[in-house]
This record gives structure tokens, sequence and C-alpha cells, in this order.
């Protein structure tokens, strides 16, 4: 009995620490463990309207984005050849979030993947053209 409850105490314990190290691993990587590239607009960006293009389910996706010196403004869909009924709650929604988050990497949406990739990749062409 005694042995068995110090093999499940030393069971639990490996089971706890290695948890706990891909706990640790997997935020070091959300939060960007690599230092070696600063985030897009880490240094805030020059002021304007920038075009940016990402591959969409039907071919290229065109966005406008407006930045002041410091953050993300506006996100528009200018141009696509995206499929009607998928199309629409991705460009409602992507550019919102986008917004919201200052950031081109958000949540896609569900059924829309292709086509919210295509405009998060346009967004961040006109970041990299906007960073300073």
């Amino acid at each position: 009995m005694e042995k068995e409850n110090k093999y499940r105490g030393v069971t639990t314990l490996v089971i706890v620490l290695a948890i706990t190290f891909f706990v640790v691993l997997e935020t070091k990587l959300l939060v960007g463990g690599s230092a070696a590239e600063p985030a897009l607009g880490a240094n805030g960006y020059v002021a304007g309207e920038y075009i940016g293009t990402g591959s969409g389910n039907n071919g290229s996706i065109k966005v406008k984005v407006t930045f002041s010196d410091t953050e993300i403004l506006t996100v528009e869909v200018i141009e696509h050849g995206e499929t009607v009924g998928i199309y629409e709650p991705a460009a409602e929604q992507i550019p919102a979030a986008i917004v919201s988050a200052q950031d081109y990497d958000v949540d896609g949406v569900s059924g829309a993947t292709m086509t919210s990739d295509g405009i998060m990749k346009a967004v961040k062409d006109a970041m990299e053209q906007a960073a300073k």
C-alpha cells in the first residue's frame, strides 16, 4: 500500500511538471518568444492610407487601411472575388476585429476561413508598408 502511494505521488509530480513545461512553452510561443522580429507597427506608422493585397478563396482581396502615427484607424475591403453569402460575415467581422486588436492576426470567421485569411494577409501587407 505504501509503495503504491509513493508511485502515485511520483507519477502525479511528473504529470504536473510536464503540464507546467508545456504551458510555459506555449505561453512563450504565443507572446512571441523570438525577439528577433518586433511586432508590425511596434514603432508606429507613417500616417496615411495604404492598399494591401491578400489571397482569398477566389483570387485577390484588396483592402484600404488608414493609419495614424500610432494606430490602425479603419480597414475597408475594396475589391474581392469571394462567394456571395460567405464573404459578407468575414468582411463585416474581420476588419472590426483588426481595428479593435490593432493587429492583423485575429480569429477568422467560421465557414469563411479562406476569406478571413485573405483579409488578414491584405491588412498585414498594408501594415508592412506603413510600419516605421
